[in-house]
Protein backbone atom coordinates (compact mmCIF):
# COMPACT_ATOMS: atom_id res chain seq x y z
CA UNK A 1 0.00 0.00 0.00
CA UNK A 2 2.87 2.37 0.71
CA UNK A 3 4.02 3.67 -2.62
CA UNK A 4 6.25 6.51 -3.76
CA UNK A 5 4.51 9.25 -5.69
CA UNK A 6 5.31 9.02 -9.41
CA UNK A 7 8.08 11.37 -10.50
CA UNK A 8 5.76 13.06 -13.02
CA UNK A 9 3.39 14.16 -10.25
CA UNK A 10 6.17 15.56 -8.08
CA UNK A 11 7.91 17.37 -10.95
CA UNK A 12 4.62 18.90 -12.13
CA UNK A 13 3.75 20.24 -8.66
CA UNK A 14 7.24 21.63 -8.09
CA UNK A 15 7.35 23.35 -11.49
CA UNK A 16 3.94 24.97 -11.01
CA UNK A 17 4.79 26.08 -7.46
CA UNK A 18 7.70 28.11 -8.81
CA UNK A 19 5.63 30.02 -11.35
CA UNK A 20 2.00 30.33 -10.19
CA UNK A 21 0.77 31.65 -6.85
CA UNK A 22 -3.02 31.27 -7.15
CA UNK A 23 -4.22 27.87 -5.89
CA UNK A 24 -7.00 27.44 -8.43
CA UNK A 25 -4.79 28.43 -11.35
CA UNK A 26 -2.10 26.06 -10.05
CA UNK A 27 -4.69 23.31 -9.84
CA UNK A 28 -5.80 24.00 -13.41
CA UNK A 29 -2.24 23.89 -14.75
CA UNK A 30 -1.53 20.61 -12.94
CA UNK A 31 -4.41 18.85 -14.72
CA UNK A 32 -3.59 20.51 -18.05
CA UNK A 33 -0.17 18.86 -17.78
CA UNK A 34 -1.40 15.47 -16.49
CA UNK A 35 -5.03 14.97 -17.57
CA UNK A 36 -7.01 12.12 -16.01
CA UNK A 37 -6.88 9.32 -18.60
CA UNK A 38 -6.51 6.30 -16.26
CA UNK A 39 -3.01 5.65 -17.59
CA UNK A 40 0.11 5.54 -15.41
CA UNK A 41 1.28 9.05 -14.57
CA UNK A 42 4.73 8.32 -16.02
CA UNK A 43 3.41 6.81 -19.26
CA UNK A 44 4.74 8.51 -22.40
CA UNK A 45 1.49 7.96 -24.30
CA UNK A 46 -1.29 8.92 -21.89
CA UNK A 47 -3.87 10.34 -24.31
CA UNK A 48 -6.52 8.23 -26.06
CA UNK A 49 -7.19 9.00 -29.72
CA UNK A 50 -9.64 6.60 -31.37
CA UNK A 51 -12.84 4.81 -30.40
CA UNK A 52 -10.98 1.71 -29.24
CA UNK A 53 -8.71 3.79 -26.97
CA UNK A 54 -11.71 5.50 -25.38
CA UNK A 55 -13.62 2.24 -24.89
CA UNK A 56 -10.59 0.81 -23.10
CA UNK A 57 -10.48 3.96 -20.96
CA UNK A 58 -14.20 3.56 -20.17
CA UNK A 59 -13.62 -0.04 -19.10
CA UNK A 60 -10.75 1.04 -16.83
CA UNK A 61 -12.97 3.75 -15.34
CA UNK A 62 -15.70 1.26 -14.40
CA UNK A 63 -13.38 -1.53 -13.28
CA UNK A 64 -11.30 0.90 -11.27
CA UNK A 65 -14.39 2.27 -9.49
CA UNK A 66 -16.58 -0.72 -8.50
CA UNK A 67 -19.08 1.60 -6.78
CA UNK A 68 -20.20 2.75 -10.25
CA UNK A 69 -20.68 -0.73 -11.70
CA UNK A 70 -24.49 -0.49 -11.76
CA UNK A 71 -24.79 3.29 -11.45
CA UNK A 72 -25.52 4.32 -15.04
CA UNK A 73 -29.14 3.21 -15.09
CA UNK A 74 -31.05 3.90 -18.29
CA UNK A 75 -34.46 4.03 -16.63
CA UNK A 76 -33.38 6.59 -14.03
CA UNK A 77 -31.35 8.90 -16.27
CA UNK A 78 -33.40 8.79 -19.47
CA UNK A 79 -34.13 12.39 -20.55
CA UNK A 80 -32.76 13.79 -17.27
CA UNK A 81 -30.73 17.02 -17.46
CA UNK A 82 -27.41 15.93 -15.97
CA UNK A 83 -24.45 18.14 -15.11
CA UNK A 84 -21.05 16.50 -14.70
CA UNK A 85 -18.41 18.59 -12.93
CA UNK A 86 -14.87 17.61 -13.88
CA UNK A 87 -15.30 15.41 -16.95
CA UNK A 88 -11.56 14.69 -17.43
CA UNK A 89 -11.36 12.52 -20.54
CA UNK A 90 -15.11 11.92 -20.67
CA UNK A 91 -15.90 8.32 -19.63
CA UNK A 92 -18.79 9.29 -17.35
CA UNK A 93 -20.08 11.87 -19.86
CA UNK A 94 -20.29 9.16 -22.52
CA UNK A 95 -21.92 6.66 -20.16
CA UNK A 96 -24.62 9.19 -19.30
CA UNK A 97 -25.15 9.92 -23.01
CA UNK A 98 -25.48 6.19 -23.75
CA UNK A 99 -28.39 5.83 -21.31
CA UNK A 100 -30.27 8.78 -22.80
CA UNK A 101 -29.43 11.59 -20.41
CA UNK A 102 -29.24 15.20 -21.63
CA UNK A 103 -25.67 15.79 -20.51
CA UNK A 104 -23.74 18.98 -19.90
CA UNK A 105 -20.14 18.46 -18.79
CA UNK A 106 -17.61 20.97 -17.56
CA UNK A 107 -13.91 20.87 -16.83
CA UNK A 108 -11.54 23.54 -15.54
CA UNK A 109 -8.97 22.61 -18.20
CA UNK A 110 -8.75 23.06 -21.95
CA UNK A 111 -7.34 19.54 -22.21
CA UNK A 112 -10.28 17.98 -20.38
CA UNK A 113 -12.76 19.68 -22.71
CA UNK A 114 -10.74 18.64 -25.76
CA UNK A 115 -10.48 14.97 -24.69
CA UNK A 116 -14.16 14.70 -23.74
CA UNK A 117 -15.29 16.20 -27.05
CA UNK A 118 -12.99 13.79 -28.88
CA UNK A 119 -14.41 10.88 -26.89
CA UNK A 120 -17.99 11.87 -27.78
CA UNK A 121 -17.13 12.35 -31.45
CA UNK A 122 -15.44 8.97 -31.99
CA UNK A 123 -18.28 7.19 -30.17
CA UNK A 124 -20.93 9.22 -32.06
CA UNK A 125 -22.55 10.54 -28.90
CA UNK A 126 -23.95 13.95 -28.00
CA UNK A 127 -23.33 16.19 -24.99
CA UNK A 128 -22.48 19.82 -24.30
CA UNK A 129 -18.90 20.20 -23.04
CA UNK A 130 -17.71 23.54 -21.65
CA UNK A 131 -14.60 24.89 -19.95
CA UNK A 132 -15.69 26.23 -16.59
CA UNK A 133 -14.65 26.54 -12.95
CA UNK A 134 -16.92 24.66 -10.51
CA UNK A 135 -16.72 27.63 -8.14
CA UNK A 136 -18.21 29.93 -10.78
CA UNK A 137 -20.81 27.99 -12.78
CA UNK A 138 -22.27 30.00 -15.66
CA UNK A 139 -25.70 28.37 -15.56
CA UNK A 140 -29.07 29.72 -14.45
CA UNK A 141 -30.53 28.70 -11.10
CA UNK A 142 -32.50 25.43 -11.04
CA UNK A 143 -31.13 24.19 -14.38
CA UNK A 144 -30.41 20.50 -13.77
CA UNK A 145 -32.13 17.36 -12.54
CA UNK A 146 -28.94 15.60 -11.45
CA UNK A 147 -25.36 16.50 -10.52
CA UNK A 148 -22.42 14.09 -10.81
CA UNK A 149 -18.82 14.72 -9.80
CA UNK A 150 -16.38 11.84 -9.29
CA UNK A 151 -13.07 12.64 -7.59
CA UNK A 152 -12.97 16.32 -8.54
CA UNK A 153 -14.23 18.82 -5.99
CA UNK A 154 -11.67 17.90 -3.32
CA UNK A 155 -9.16 19.52 -5.70
CA UNK A 156 -11.02 22.83 -5.81
CA UNK A 157 -9.57 25.86 -4.00
CA UNK A 158 -12.73 26.26 -1.89
CA UNK A 159 -14.99 23.21 -1.92
CA UNK A 160 -17.77 24.99 -0.02
CA UNK A 161 -18.02 27.55 -2.85
CA UNK A 162 -18.34 24.68 -5.32
CA UNK A 163 -21.02 22.98 -3.19
CA UNK A 164 -22.97 26.26 -3.10
CA UNK A 165 -22.85 26.40 -6.90
CA UNK A 166 -24.06 22.79 -7.10
CA UNK A 167 -27.02 23.65 -4.89
CA UNK A 168 -27.84 26.76 -6.91
CA UNK A 169 -27.99 25.07 -10.31
CA UNK A 170 -29.90 21.97 -9.14
CA UNK A 171 -33.67 22.05 -9.39
CA UNK A 172 -35.74 21.64 -6.24
CA UNK A 173 -35.99 17.88 -5.73
CA UNK A 174 -32.95 17.35 -7.93
CA UNK A 175 -30.44 14.77 -6.81
CA UNK A 176 -26.71 14.28 -7.03
CA UNK A 177 -23.62 12.25 -6.22
CA UNK A 178 -20.19 13.58 -5.30
CA UNK A 179 -17.06 11.55 -4.55
CA UNK A 180 -14.17 13.03 -2.58
CA UNK A 181 -11.16 11.58 -0.71
CA UNK A 182 -11.78 10.00 2.68
CA UNK A 183 -9.72 11.25 5.62
CA UNK A 184 -10.61 8.23 7.75
CA UNK A 185 -8.97 5.83 5.32
CA UNK A 186 -6.11 3.37 5.63
CA UNK A 187 -4.35 5.14 2.78
CA UNK A 188 -4.42 8.51 4.53
CA UNK A 189 -2.94 7.22 7.80
CA UNK A 190 -0.66 4.36 6.76
CA UNK A 191 0.96 6.25 3.90
CA UNK A 192 1.05 9.41 5.99
CA UNK A 193 2.79 7.75 8.95
CA UNK A 194 5.21 5.98 6.61
CA UNK A 195 6.26 9.25 5.01
CA UNK A 196 6.42 11.15 8.30
CA UNK A 197 8.45 8.54 10.21
CA UNK A 198 10.33 6.38 7.71
CA UNK A 199 10.93 9.03 5.05
CA UNK A 200 11.86 11.66 7.65
CA UNK A 201 9.22 14.28 6.75
CA UNK A 202 8.20 14.79 10.38
CA UNK A 203 11.67 16.19 11.10
CA UNK A 204 11.20 18.65 8.24
CA UNK A 205 7.98 20.09 9.72
CA UNK A 206 5.37 18.10 7.82
CA UNK A 207 2.14 16.82 9.40
CA UNK A 208 -0.37 14.19 8.26
CA UNK A 209 -2.26 16.64 6.07
CA UNK A 210 0.73 18.20 4.31
CA UNK A 211 2.59 14.93 3.75
CA UNK A 212 -0.26 13.71 1.50
CA UNK A 213 1.28 15.87 -1.26
CA UNK A 214 4.00 13.29 -1.80
CA UNK A 215 1.66 10.56 -3.07
CA UNK A 216 -1.69 12.12 -3.95
CA UNK A 217 -2.70 13.43 -7.38
CA UNK A 218 -3.39 17.08 -8.07
CA UNK A 219 -1.61 20.26 -7.07
CA UNK A 220 -4.15 20.75 -4.29
CA UNK A 221 -6.34 18.15 -2.57
CA UNK A 222 -8.51 17.97 0.51
CA UNK A 223 -9.60 14.90 2.50
CA UNK A 224 -12.99 14.82 4.27
CA UNK A 225 -14.50 12.82 7.09
CA UNK A 226 -18.08 11.63 6.54
CA UNK A 227 -19.29 14.20 9.07
CA UNK A 228 -17.41 17.07 7.41
CA UNK A 229 -18.68 16.19 3.94
CA UNK A 230 -22.30 15.86 5.06
CA UNK A 231 -22.12 19.08 7.10
CA UNK A 232 -20.67 21.15 4.24
CA UNK A 233 -23.24 19.90 1.75
CA UNK A 234 -26.08 20.61 4.15
CA UNK A 235 -24.82 24.19 4.71
CA UNK A 236 -25.76 24.82 1.07
CA UNK A 237 -29.30 23.39 1.26
CA UNK A 238 -28.45 19.89 0.05
CA UNK A 239 -29.88 17.07 2.17
CA UNK A 240 -27.33 14.28 2.28
CA UNK A 241 -29.29 11.03 2.64
CA UNK A 242 -26.41 8.57 2.23
CA UNK A 243 -22.63 8.59 2.65
CA UNK A 244 -20.72 5.50 1.50
CA UNK A 245 -17.08 4.48 1.87
CA UNK A 246 -15.54 2.65 -1.06
CA UNK A 247 -12.18 2.10 -2.75
CA UNK A 248 -10.68 1.59 -6.16
CA UNK A 249 -10.70 -1.82 -7.83
CA UNK A 250 -7.20 -2.62 -6.56
CA UNK A 251 -6.34 -5.18 -3.91
CA UNK A 252 -5.57 -2.38 -1.41
CA UNK A 253 -3.29 -4.45 0.87
CA UNK A 254 -1.34 -7.41 -0.56
CA UNK A 255 -1.69 -10.94 0.82
CA UNK A 256 -4.75 -10.34 2.99
CA UNK A 257 -7.79 -12.65 2.40
CA UNK A 258 -10.23 -11.19 -0.12
CA UNK A 259 -13.10 -11.05 2.40
CA UNK A 260 -10.98 -8.99 4.78
CA UNK A 261 -9.94 -6.62 1.99
CA UNK A 262 -13.60 -6.17 0.99
CA UNK A 263 -14.50 -5.31 4.60
CA UNK A 264 -11.62 -2.85 4.88
CA UNK A 265 -12.64 -1.13 1.64
CA UNK A 266 -16.21 -0.66 2.88
CA UNK A 267 -15.08 0.83 6.18
CA UNK A 268 -11.68 2.43 5.53
CA UNK A 269 -11.49 2.90 1.76
CA UNK A 270 -10.06 6.06 0.22
CA UNK A 271 -13.23 7.20 -1.58
CA UNK A 272 -16.12 8.92 0.19
CA UNK A 273 -19.39 9.11 -1.77
CA UNK A 274 -22.23 11.45 -0.81
CA UNK A 275 -25.72 11.10 -2.32
CA UNK A 276 -28.02 14.05 -1.78
CA UNK A 277 -31.18 15.87 -2.78
CA UNK A 278 -31.99 19.57 -2.99
CA UNK A 279 -34.92 19.81 -0.64
CA UNK A 280 -35.53 23.59 -0.70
Amino acid sequence: MVKNKDKSLMKTSEKIAKTILDKQESNKMWWETLPMTYEDWDSKNREPHNAQDFLILEKKFLEGNPFLKNFFNKIFFLNKKVLEIGCGSGPATCLFAKVGAKVTSIDITTKGVELTRRNLKVQRLNADVLQMDAENLRFKDNSFDYLFSWGVLHHSKNTLNAFEQVSRVLKKGGKGLIMVYNKNSLRYYINGIYWLIFRGKLLKGYNLQRVQDFYTDGYYHRHFTSHELKAELEKTGLTCYKVSVTHMGTRMIPYLPRKMVTWLKRHYGWLLVAEFVKSK
